[in-house]
C-alpha cells in the first residue's frame, strides 16, 4: 500500500507542477492554472479555460493522461478494499 500511497502523490505532484508550467507559459494565474489542471486530470474538463499555445496544449494532454492513470489507480485501489472486505466477511461467516 505504501508504494501506491508514493505513486498517488508522484502523480499530485506531477499535475502541480503541469500547472506551474501552464500559468508562465499560458499567462495565467497559479490559482486558474491548478484549477484548469487538476479539472484537466479529473476528466472533468469544463471548458472554461482551455490553453491557446501549442507547448500549452501539450501540457495539458500529459496531465490528462497522468489524470487518467491516477483515477484508474484510485478505482483500482478502491475496488482491492472492497473485495479484501467480502473477502473477510465471508470467512467470518464461514
Amino acid at each position: 500500500m505504501l508504494v501506491v500511497r508514493e505513486i498517488i502523490v508522484g502523480q499530485i505532484i506531477l499535475i502541480c507542477l503541469g500547472a506551474i508550467a501552464i500559468s508562465s507559459i499560458e499567462q495565467r494565474t497559479l490559482g486558474e492554472s491548478l484549477y484548469f489542471a487538476f479539472i484537466t486530470g479529473l476528466s472533468v474538463g469544463f471548458g472554461d479555460i482551455a490553453p491557446q499555445t501549442t507547448a500549452g496544449r501539450i501540457i495539458s494532454v500529459a496531465i490528462g493522461l497522468i489524470g487518467v492513470i491516477f483515477v484508474g489507480l484510485v478505482v483500482a485501489v478502491a475496488t482491492r478494499a472492497l473485495a479484501d472486505t467480502v473477502e473477510d466477511l465471508r470467512k467470518k461467516q464461514g
